[in-house]
């Protein structure tokens, strides 16, 4: 996804304002991809910031989590690697605030379910699906099923209501493009009949939705 980004903190210190990650205002490529670190045998988990067109990685956190999606704005903390006076790789606590480039028609996200009653649907049914339009909302919450604090996302209609769409908690992010990303995390199945309340896995692939042209007059009769 394209983004301005800025930190929150210098060498693991917080920041009196947050400060471009990469100096200049430059739009960014925002990742978060598997990859093996130096080191390291299993793949790891990255959030990356790199130029856009030829790839070059100019930031990185380890172990990203997702904190905050609110409007166009995302916030993704995690380690970043710096280097002590000995030249050591020193780890520290940093945090992004990136703010996504959307097309003048964007209106929200479309989040399409990859799991069904806690069984993971074939990839190519899951992304061919129409999904639920909305806007999306990350944020901590408390649980009552869990009974803690934990990272919930919502997706909430573009008219007005009460209740969201849907609710995935303890959720994560697993991957993210330069189109699209994926939260992991729980959903709640309700209790019905003799069917005790149940957590499963559950997963939505999101990417921005787009508010759709209106057909003219003459395109409207062709499709008659």
């Amino acid at each position: 996804m394209k983004a301005w980004a800025s930190r929150r903190r210098e060498d693991g210190a917080v920041l009196a304002a947050p400060a471009p990650v990469v100096e200049g205002a430059i739009l960014l490529e925002l990742l978060v991809v598997n990859v093996t670190l130096e080191g390291n045998r299993r793949p790891s988990k990255v959030a990356r910031l790199q130029t856009i067109g030829a790839p070059r990685i100019l930031a990185q956190l380890a172990r990203p989590r997702l904190v905050r999606v609110q409007g166009w704005n995302i916030v993704i903390s995690g380690i970043e690697v710096t280097r002590d006076e000995a030249g050591q790789a020193r780890e520290v606590a940093q945090t992004w605030v990136c703010k996504l480039f959307v097309p003048e028609n964007a209106i929200g996200f479309r989040v399409k379910e990859l799991y069904r009653s806690g069984v993971a649907l074939p990839k190519k049914l899951a992304r061919e699906s129409s999904g639920s339009r909305g806007l999306l909302a990350v944020a901590d919450d408390y649980s009552n099923v869990l009974h803690r604090n934990t990272t919930c996302a919502e997706l909430r209609r573009h008219q007005i209501s009460t209740f969201p769409e849907g609710r995935l908690i303890d959720c994560h992010i697993e991957w993210m493009s330069e189109e699209s990303f994926e939260l992991g995390g729980l959903l709640l199945r309700e209790a019905f009949e003799s069917r005790p309340e149940q957590l499963e896995r559950g997963g939505w692939l999101i990417d921005i939705d787009l508010k759709e042209r209106e057909l003219s007059k003459s395109e409207a009769r062709m499709l008659r």
